[in-house]
């Protein structure tokens, strides 16, 4: 499985609306790069499934996404390269100062390694299970806090995420991110700031972040743009 099969599947998947469902969606994109090369990629949907929406029930979540990154095995180091596509089903709930979500699914992932590495219990292809819970909650008129925690079991391959945003102006926000990501084989952290809400066009919006990543033998800077598009 490569980037180009992987995104191809999920436009397929995100081409087959549920008979009577016109209710909103959002199409998810974005990519984060780095200077030492730990670049990511990623394109997403939240569909609702029938009789259902996005602030409340059930939600089908399809991603695909790409990972370049490296890490130091013994005193060998080895770059990784990581194509993957999950799906999932997931609960959703909001209210006036707060929205939440939790979801399980399937994640297919190929992971390359060069040099290979044997002890990588990521390498290769394989089909693991994909546990999600996120959400957001208004501290104040003016302040939110955001979070989302990642997990995939066999590989015990982990994401978390946590934003302290602060409101410029009508949906704008501001403020610092922390992120931690790894899974045995390696470790990462990333500390910077993030300014979301940005109006586009009708009802999108972008994000941009920038700041710094700290791997397992390399501190470089990252820069990243989040694009939401509901449809």
């Amino acid at each position: 499985m490569n980037k180009f099969s992987a995104i191809t599947l999920l436009i397929c998947l995100l081409s087959m609306p549920f008979p009577g469902n016109t209710v909103e969606k959002l199409l998810l994109t974005g990519a984060e790069i780095t200077s030492d090369s730990s670049n990511y990629f990623f394109v997403g949907a939240a569909i609702p499934l029938p009789d259902n929406t996005l602030a409340h029930g059930y939600v089908l979540h399809l991603w695909a996404d790409f990972q370049e990154y490296a890490y130091v095995s013994g005193a060998t180091d080895t770059n990784a390269k990581v194509n993957s596509i999950s799906a999932a089903i997931a609960y959703h709930d909001s209210g006036n100062n707060y929205w939440w979500n939790t979801k399980v699914g399937a994640v297919r992932s190929d992971t390359k390694l060069s040099p290979d590495d044997p002890g990588n219990k990521s390498r290769g292809s394989q089909t693991d299970l994909k546990l999600q819970i996120g959400g957001e909650r208004h501290l104040s008129a003016t302040i939110k806090i955001n979070g989302i925690i990642d997990y995939i079991t066999d590989r015990h391959s982990y994401w978390a995420r946590l934003r302290f945003l602060t409101l410029i102006d009508n949906n704008l926000y501001h403020g610092p991110e922390i992120i931690t990501q790894g899974d045995p084989s390696y470790d990462a952290q990333q500390l910077g700031w993030v300014i979301s809400g940005i109006a586009i066009q009708d009802d999108s919006t972008l994000g941009i972040k920038a700041g710094v990543r700290k791997g397992d033998d390399s501190t470089s800077g990252y820069f990243g743009v989040e694009l939401v598009v509901p449809y």
